[in-house]
């Protein structure tokens, strides 16, 4: 066939050149060198290109084996391109020249050669070669996402070398020379394979960047991938890129309403182990933290979270072995701090350490308010100082530790063990409450036993024993300057009782000359037997739940149930309406009381037919009526709290009324700020509200007439 050549250049063209080169340089001869139907083939031969490089270097496919694909039982097992199929790496052999020769026979048939040769013709070897840099760019990326995303392993790296070594380079130069015949035919010098190999480092790197929530997540089982993090953290590009990167994840997906305050701080905590080993001189951890300690401040229960972590119990004081951990208790804090303890007397790295032979200067993409000292980037020491006053803590661990010292324990050793933790790092004076409450327990039981011992030897104590029998009262003296404030919900304790308080209250003063017991009855732990028509209940409840079942029991009642309503218990007990019910429902989810009617409840003697062992539907519906109901009890109970709380406060206000009134009287006109200052200052204990909560009280004082605002808001005395 004839070949056909492009038509000559028209004499105008030629003009128009002559006009803009030299005489010596002629016109092309062909305007046209490449044929519109060789353009079009340009995503063809990459799509071609992608197809058949995939298949030459093992991606997509879980049985690709490089060289013999039997198990050599001296050697070991072959090599495969996914690392999940492979086997552990000590027992993969070395590639022996048979399975090179193997592998480069098998190669030698795939039709990516003569394919090279043809594109090469057709639209230039330049072209074909820029398509071939930009295939196996992708196809290195496709590689390490398809064959090590969710697979950490410590040997992972020697994995990915092999693969660059002895496939991707090899295969890539042998393309090369395919379509430039001026490239050196040898194998490529070692620098280059260095620097190959560095290149796919830095992609799984950025793997394990994209892939780092989920590592922290599971870091039990995910912790050799910060291996690969440390190789591809090496330079202040690729370190904000982790951090940067990290940042947005963490906003998205855990930095929401949406996540309990204590999965941010287990996560939270396994971000700390993990930077640490990530970074050592901790400059990643101190840019990463910063947006998660900012939110876990905004939080009202994170310091509750962390101090009953703290405070929680790891080991069963009955068998000595470590205890599950509680769904809502960090307990994990506890173990740590039982860790630590020994870091903490370590000496600091700071700038003035001379003696530090192994000091380093810190990186160049420190932040200028980085901390030098290694105890902030503990797990404990960056809870603790997560707030910017430690008040708040200590504030915290005396409201959780009077709850933990206030129940009946047989020992209080794991309180005063984290006791002696945090005085390291709090000092002995921010934990002297502390300590003195823990001592008022101890020696309660001292002075709780002295007394019960002189009583039995009187006769009126032993006719109260003999009349009720069973009947047993411990206290537990608290010092009241140093203990928390406990709102008082006030009820008519049993007679029994309120006869064996008087009794003891006598023996007190016996013993203790100029002193009285004021009888905190809503505070403390009550142990109780019920018995009833076909089962006996015995449990540890609260003294107002124990004071509304023992308002049931009623001998005269002959076969018929007794039967309570809500306003004749509240007016019985001098009790609460709200409380009351709270009670009610509580012993409704224990299956004592049932509600017979509206606000009406009475005694269940007998469990209905079919709830203890025979119907497996009814003993589940039952269960989870038994949980509804708790859940019930519990919110009517944090309602009836929350009522005494705010009656409490409204009998402090009426007493801060009153230093208000009498500082503006004598001292003169004063602005907010200074009646706030005043009034912390001259309160016992300090004034616990904010300048906003004094500002609203003060507004209600005005509107009463009490107070006025003049200019600038200074109050002052209405005339």
């Amino acid at each position: 066939m004839p070949k056909t050549q492009s038509p000559p250049a028209p004499p105008a063209m030629d003009g128009v050149f002559m006009s803009v080169f030299s005489s010596g340089i002629k016109p092309p001869k062909h305007h046209q060198r490449f044929r519109v139907k060789s353009a079009v083939t340009i995503p063809e031969i990459q799509h071609a290109l992608t197809d058949q490089l995939r298949i030459l270097l093992g991606i997509g496919n879980e049985d690709f084996v490089y060289g013999q694909d039997r198990l050599i039982t001296n050697a070991g097992a072959p090599y495969h391109s996914h690392f999940a199929s492979c086997a552990p790496a000590h027992q993969i052999r070395k590639p022996t020249a048979t399975d090179h020769a193997t592998q480069i026979n098998r190669e030698s048939s795939s039709p990516l050669w003569p394919m090279l040769s043809n594109w090469r013709s057709g639209v230039g070897a330049q072209a074909v070669i820029k398509l071939l840099a930009a295939v196996l760019n992708d196809l290195m990326t496709e590689f390490v996402t398809w064959s090590y995303a969710g697979n950490y392993h410590e040997t992972l790296h020697l994995h990915l070398e092999f693969w660059v070594e002895h496939l991707f380079l090899r295969i890539a130069h042998k393309a090369l020379c395919c379509l430039d015949s001026t490239s050196d035919a040898q194998r490529l010098p070692e620098t280059e394979v260095k620097r190959y190999k560095s290149m796919a480092m830095g992609r799984l790197g950025a793997l394990r960047v994209d892939e780092l929530f989920e590592i922290i997540v599971d870091w039990d089982a995910t912790f050799p991938a910060i291996e690969d993090l440390r190789n591809f953290t090496t330079n202040p590009a690729t370190r904000g890129y982790l951090t940067h990167g990290f940042g947005k994840v963490l906003l998205a997906r855990l930095l929401h309403p949406g996540a309990s305050t204590i999965e941010i701080l287990q996560i939270y905590i396994s971000i700390i182990r993990a930077f640490r080993i990530l970074d050592p001189k901790g400059v990643l951890l101190d840019r990463v933290v910063r947006r998660v300690r900012r939110y876990l401040r905004e939080r009202d229960d994170t310091v509750n979270v962390i101090v009953t972590g703290l405070l929680a119990d790891t080991v069963d004081h009955d068998t000595g072995e470590h205890v599950a951990s509680e769904p809502d208790v960090l307990s994990e804090l506890a173990l740590e701090l039982q860790r630590r303890n020994t870091h903490d007397n370590s000496a600091d790295d700071g700038e003035f350490d001379w003696n530090n032979m192994d000091w380093v200067p810190d990186p160049v993409d420190a932040a200028p308010d980085y901390m030098k000292s290694n105890k902030n980037t503990d797990v404990i020491g960056s809870l603790i100082t997560l707030f910017d006053t430690k008040d708040v803590f200590v504030k915290e661990l005396q409201s959780t530790l009077a709850d933990r010292l206030l129940k009946n324990k047989l020992d209080f050793n794991q309180e005063i063990s984290v006791l002696e933790h945090l005085k390291l790092r709090f000092g002995d004076s921010a934990l002297q409450g502390c300590e003195v409450m823990l001592r008022d327990v101890l020696d309660s039981r001292k002075v709780d036993h002295v007394i019960r011992r002189d009583l039995e030897k009187e006769e009126t104590w032993t006719q109260l024993e003999k009349r009720d029998g069973g009947i047993e009262l411990h206290a537990k003296i608290l010092s009241r300057l140093f203990w928390p404030s406990m709102p008082e919900q006030s009820f008519n304790v049993p007679t029994e009782v309120q006869e064996r308080q008087q009794i003891y209250e006598k023996g007190f003063e016996a013993l203790k000359q100029s002193r009285t017991l004021t009888w905190l009855n809503a505070v403390g732990q009550v142990e109780i037997e019920l018995e009833l028509d076909d089962r006996t209940f015995h449990e540890e409840v609260l003294p107002w739940q124990a004071a509304v079942i023992h308002a049931f029991q009623d001998s005269d009642a002959v076969n018929q149930p007794v039967s309570r309503s809500i306003s004749t218990l509240a007016a019985e007990l001098a009790m609460s309406p709200t409380l009351v019910r709270s009670a009610c429902i509580f012993w409704v989810s224990k299956r004592i009381l049932h509600e017979s009617a509206a606000d009406t409840f009475a005694v269940l003697e007998r469990l209905p037919s079919g709830a203890d062992g025979d119907a497996a539907m009814t003993i589940d519906t039952s269960a989870n009526a038994q949980a509804n109901t708790a859940a019930a009890a519990e919110a009517v109970a944090q309602a009836a709290a929350k009522e005494a709380e705010e009656a409490d406060r409204k009998q402090k206000m009426a007493i801060y009324r009153q230093f208000i009134l009498s500082m503006l009287t004598n001292q003169g006109n004063m602005p907010l700020a200074r009646i706030a200052m005043m009034l912390g200052i001259v309160v016992p204990g300090g004034f616990p509200f904010s300048n906003e909560e004094l500002k609203e009280f003060l507004a209600g004082m005005v509107k009463e007439g009490a107070l006025e605002v003049g200019n600038a808001g200074v109050y002052k005395v209405a005339s």
